[in-house]
This record gives structure tokens, C-alpha cells and sequence, in this order.
């Protein structure tokens, strides 16, 4: 398979070399528009380096991976669905709402496999909590998640400055990073959200997206659950965040942190601990590989673009929630 990586300078495709160099998979090409990163995974990769997203679209390649800036996302991924081509794009997939619905229904209309790397459903964490360990979707009483990563400056470092300006990345911490848990959410309970409110803060005098934003969900079965996320954790390369998680089931009751996940079932009382990976960057080369065995075997991906719709409502209506001082707001779906 053919591959072509767009605009390698996104400080997650390093979390996608080992895939990269499976058998039977050549990277023909790649791009880099911040000019940061090219030259060096041309050489890693041993491939072509071109000079823009444009030429890099007139190369010939089988399966694509978009990680541009978000203001850039959804017109890249127009141009590839109507080339018919299947690829993987990271979230948010567009700058916004709108945005990701259109390329969503093109890609639905046009049959084209696109998949987005919600990394949570091939996870650990989402194994544990499945009805196969007796965690039914209706079950669900209440979730509470927190996820502090590190500083707005680390995306300075690792040359994605844009991530700090909203009118390219859209928003901050909660589209970020608390995009992945109201997917998860909206997965395990099978229940779209229909309900939010949100409080959010900006530090930095020169950044533009929420620093840290704490919110509240209501889904159409009526299960609340509270995401707690910032740019705020000192971050270092062996400890780059906080997370920690508590879930109430109708089973049991779960905790998390650090590699602990415990559980404490109703019926008996009885609690216990197990070692989890909750380090999510293990889990991007799982998601690319079987993103190419769904595509392989003509499967739909395990998320696509409709999970991002509808992370992206939510999300909208997130923020506008928080710009009215916390008032709760309807969460818009196109169902």
C-alpha cells in the first residue's frame, strides 16, 4: 500500500512511525507546510519530501494521512474524497462544526473510507469497561475524567505555535484533549449528548483557546459526566500528564489513576486493582493498523467522521456555554 502523510510537523505523527515501516507499506511522499519536521522524516522514512500539500496531491498513493493545521483539515479531506481516496485524519478533522459535517456527508455520499483516531476505543480503559466485563450501556450512573496535559509552550516547541490561535485550531484544552472522552462517553453509553455546560480560562495574555475548561454532559438517557482538561501540568517526558477518572455503574464503581484501575462491584462489595496502560500515545500505531485491516477487509472504521460531528457539537456548544458564564446550552445534531 501507497501511502502519503501531509504536513508530518504534528506533534503526534512521531506516534505513527513503527506502523509505517510494516511490511508491505511505502510512504511515497510526504509534506511539511510549517517547515519544522520534512527533512528529517524524509530521511527517516526514506521518502520523497515535496513542497506542498498541492504537489504531495499529485503523487500516486493509495491511502492518505492528514495531520494539518485544523483550519486546513476540511479542504484537504474534500479534495481526497472526491479523488475517492481513503485516509486517516486527526481530530478535530476541521475548524469547525460545519466543517466536519460537510466533509462527513461528502465522504458518506462519495462511499469513502476516512477514519479519525479517537485512540480511547482501542484502548485498554475501553476493554475494561465494555459489556463483555459487564458494563452495559445503560448501566452508566455518572462519569468524571480529568486530563491535564502540559504547557501551551510545548506546542511552541515542537513547531505548531498555530494550536495557540483560535482562528486555526478552533478551540484549546477541552478540543484537544476532551474530545477523546466525550467520544468515549457517547461510545459506552450508546447516547448521544444532548446537553452541556462549561467554564473555561485562558492564562497566557497571548494565547487565544481555553487553557483549562471543566464540563458538564447530559446525554439523551439522562447519565452526567464531568471532563476536567487543561494546558496546565509540568510536564516532563517520563510524566507528561494528569489523568484520573471515576465511573459509577449500576455493577460497580470504577477509579483510576496513574497505571491502577479499580474496581468495586455492588453485588459483593468486593473491590479490585489491576495494572492498565493508560498512556494514550501506545495506542495511535494500534488505530493505524487496524484502521488498514477495517479498510482491507471492507469493514467501516471503528471512528469516523461521525463520531467527530458529533464531538464537535458538543464541543460548540461547550463554548458557547462558557462564553454566557456557564449557561447550560442544547448540543445541535444533524441524526
Amino acid at each position: 500500500m501507497k501511502i502519503a502523510i501531509f504536513d508530518v510537523s504534528h506533534w503526534h505523527f512521531p506516534l505513527y512511525l513503527a506502523p509505517l515501516r510494516d511490511s508491505g507499506i511505502e510512504v511515497v511522499g510526504i509534506s511539511d507546510t510549517a517547515s519544522f519536521s520534512g527533512d528529517r522524516f524524509a530521511k527517516e522514512l526514506n521518502c520523497k519530501l515535496y513542497d506542498s500539500n498541492e504537489a504531495l496531491l499529485q503523487a500516486d498513493f493509495d491511502f492518505a494521512l492528514v495531520f494539518s493545521r485544523h483550519s486546513d483539515m476540511a479542504a484537504l479531506a474534500e479534495r481526497l474524497i472526491n479523488r475517492g481516496i481513503p485516509f486517516l485524519i486527526e481530530k478535530p478533522c476541521g475548524l469547525d462544526l460545519q466543517e466536519v459535517r460537510r466533509i462527513r456527508k461528502l465522504a458518506d455520499q462519495r462511499g469513502v473510507y476516512v477514519s479519525v483516531p479517537f485512540i480511547i476505543r482501542v484502548s485498554d480503559l475501553a476493554s475494561r469497561l465494555s459489556p463483555a466485563e459487564g458494563f452495559t450501556p445503560r448501566g452508566f450512573q455518572h462519569f468524571a475524567f480529568r486530563f491535564i496535559v502540559g504547557p501551551v509552550s510545548r506546542y511552541e516547541r515542537v513547531g505548531c505555535s498555530w494550536m495557540l490561535d483560535k482562528k486555526h485550531a478552533g478551540g484549546g484544552s477541552l478540543l484537544n484533549v476532551g474530545i477523546h472522552f466525550i467520544d468515549l462517553i457517547a461510545s459506552l453509553t450508546e447516547s448521544p449528548i444532548t446537553q452541556v455546560s462549561a467554564q473555561s480560562r485562558i492564562y497566557r495574555p497571548d494565547v487565544t483557546v481555553d487553557e483549562q475548561t471543566v464540563l458538564t454532559c447530559y446525554n439523551a438517557e439522562g447519565q452526567i459526566a464531568v471532563i476536567e482538561t487543561g494546558y496546565l501540568y509540568p510536564s516532563t517526558a517520563d510524566d507528561q500528564r494528569d489523568f484520573a477518572f471515576s465511573i459509577s455503574h449500576n455493577a460497580a464503581y470504577v477509579r483510576g489513576y496513574a497505571d491502577q484501575f479499580y474496581a468495586k462491584k455492588r453485588e459483593t462489595n468486593e473491590g479490585v486493582a489491576t495494572t492498565v496502560e493508560y498512556n494514550t500515545d501506545a495506542y495511535y500505531p494500534v488505530f493505524l493498523r487496524r484502521s488498514w485491516a477495517d479498510l482491507a477487509e471492507g469493514r467501516s472504521p471503528i471512528t469516523g467522521l461521525r463520531a467527530a460531528e458529533h464531538a464537535l457539537a458538543v464541543i460548540e456548544a461547550a463554548y458557547r456555554s462558557a462564553a454566557s458564564g456557564g449557561v447550560p446550552q442544547p448540543v445541535e445534531h444533524d441524526l
